[in-house]
């Protein structure tokens, strides 16, 4: 597998699990915890699917060095596959704020201050989990992530479908950095905004308890 299958692969793997999960998964379970008034159950959604979308990353990656086995793609496969995963998440975290903003949706605004939090850790516990299953593939080695592996597997074998989604995920991942760049940016800005108040709150308080002792 060449680095253009590589793309091609990783892209199908993104285009079709993104599609089937939102649709299948992810919105009803959404109108179900609605129902329930239970918000915190989307985070085990969000969990469990980030843990199949990473394990198909990582399956490809693996299944790519298998049959490069050079020095040169020990390094580059894993970590175009840590890029994508990461963009493809900031990416989400900035498409969802950029909604919100347009539509004026004060709720949905507020709820994503308070995930905030839990979106950057979900971020970056993918990319750590990501390279954990690279050593340890038994992690991703199950019957549901082999099924899907296989069925996306099948429709990149294609003559003319495969081909078509294919540059369709490409033209997806594209979009994915692209946006996934600018919302790096924001986490990045977000972290250092909120340590920043961390550590003005405590000169504050060190101030007030100094002028209480004088």
């Amino acid at each position: 597998m060449n680095i253009f299958q590589f793309l091609f692969y990783l892209g199908i793997i993104n285009i079709i699990f993104g599609f089937v999960w939102k649709w299948v998964f992810a919105l009803p379970a959404a109108f179900l915890f609605a129902l329930l008034n239970f918000d915190y159950g989307m985070r085990a959604v969000k969990i469990f699917g980030s843990y199949l979308l990473v394990s198909l990353t990582a399956l490809l990656t693996l299944a790519a060095l298998g049959e490069n086995p050079s020095g040169l793609a020990l390094i580059f496969y894993p970590l175009i596959g840590a890029f994508v995963l990461f963009m493809a998440y900031a990416s989400n975290q900035y498409e969802a704020r950029k909604e919100a903003s347009a539509t004026m949706d004060w709720q949905m605004i507020q709820r994503l201050e308070r995930d905030a939090g839990f979106e950057t850790i979900l971020t970056f516990g993918v990319i750590i989990l990501f390279v954990i299953t690279l050593f340890v593939p038994s992690i991703a080695t199950n019957g549901l992530n082999e099924w899907l592996f296989g069925v996306i597997d099948w429709i990149f074998n294609l003559p003319i479908i495969g081909w078509l989604i294919g540059i369709g995920g490409v033209f997806f991942l594209l979009n994915i950095i692209f946006h996934g760049i600018f919302a790096a940016g924001f986490v990045i800005a977000s972290l250092v905004g909120k340590f920043r108040k961390v550590s003005t709150t405590q000169i504050t308080a060190e101030q007030t308890n100094s002028d209480d002792k004088q």
